[in-house]
């Protein structure tokens, strides 16, 4: 009894482990840890973006190297710690996150001077184009680590080259047909069928009676059904109309 309980304990002890370690798809890209999802990496990299973007703008007009810091590293924080499966927004994002939180802060904090078109263009586009490096920077840096991710960070209990090889090959060999050959039963297996026993002195063949005419050998042709050469089928009578 107590061996069955050391049993069962150990068995609930392995599938408490196997159950709460993370997948390899749901962590970070350092330790064994579960990742942010795809929206909590959005909004790392959004928020900072925000706050040094109003900062900059309510003070200068356009932004600088506040928003240049926290924009960044929002964006590497957010490529950093999403889940492996999630890759692909944080490593796009910080061009369209740039697109939205300057001219929205421009417009909000009144950094756009009255006065037409031309005015409204000059006052949301020097913003943009003061953080077009940082932003060019930012982005290169991000897809370098979302691919170094997606290159290290691989199923640890995926086939090997050799066994997706000897795989192909058996999967091969069964689909070829296997052709067995026939079986033909041995001689000494053949059922035989009884010879009648013959009392001694019994000759093997009847003897023909004295006086019985031999057989008459066929003529040519007759074995297949055909007439003789020279004989013809006698026509029947015709009848007068």
């Amino acid at each position: 009894m107590s061996a069955l309980r050391e049993r069962s304990a150990a068995f609930d002890d392995d599938d408490v482990e196997d159950y709460d370690a993370v997948p390899w798809n749901y962590r970070a890209i350092f330790g064994e840890f579960k990742g942010i999802p795809w929206w909590a990496a959005i909004l790392a990299a959004l928020v900072p973006a925000l706050i040094g973007a109003f900062i900059d703008i309510s003070s200068s007009k356009t932004v600088g190297w506040t928003f240049n810091a926290v924009f960044f590293l929002g964006a590497l924080a957010a490529i950093l710690l999403v889940q492996r499966r999630s890759l692909f927004g944080p490593m796009v994002q910080p061009p369209l996150i740039l697109a939205v939180t300057v001219p929205t802060l421009v417009l909000f904090t009144g950094g756009v001077q009255k006065g037409g078109l031309s005015s409204m263009a000059l006052g949301l586009g020097k913003p943009l184009i003061d953080s077009f490096p940082v932003m060019g920077i930012t982005t290169a840096v991000t897809v370098a680590l979302g691919i170094l991710r997606i290159t290290l960070q691989k199923d640890p209990n995926r086939p090997s080259k050799d066994e997706i090889r000897e795989a192909k090959a058996e999967i091969k060999e069964r689909s070829k047909p296997v052709r067995r050959p026939r079986e033909e039963p041995e001689e000494d297996e053949r059922p035989r069928r009884p010879r009648p026993e013959r009392a001694e002195g019994t000759p093997a063949r009847r003897p023909r009676p004295e006086g019985t005419p031999a057989r008459r050998p066929r003529p040519e042709g007759a074995a297949r059904g055909e007439r003789p050469a020279g004989q013809r089928r006698p026509r029947p009578p015709r009848e007068d109309r």
